[in-house]
């Protein structure tokens, strides 16, 4: 991966974990729920880390079907 790739990917990442802690803090104060921001920022980035293991697998699947 290329030096400027790598960067845009890097921050996608971050942006996008940005936005989910964001949003599952708004949903928790939504519910009624007591939030933590670290605790809302973990789960982000599990959900972020499910999703790019997600991602790596599909495209490891599409290379494979395509041989």
């Amino acid at each position: 991966m290329r030096i400027r790739n790598w960067r845009r990917h890097v921050v996608s990442i971050l942006v996008w974990w940005a936005l989910i802690t964001l949003v599952l803090a708004l949903a928790g104060v939504a519910g009624g729920q007591p939030v933590t921001l670290p605790g809302c920022a973990a789960a982000a980035a599990f959900l972020l880390a499910l999703g790019e293991a997600g991602h790596w697998l599909r495209q490891r699947l599409r290379i494979r079907r395509a041989r």
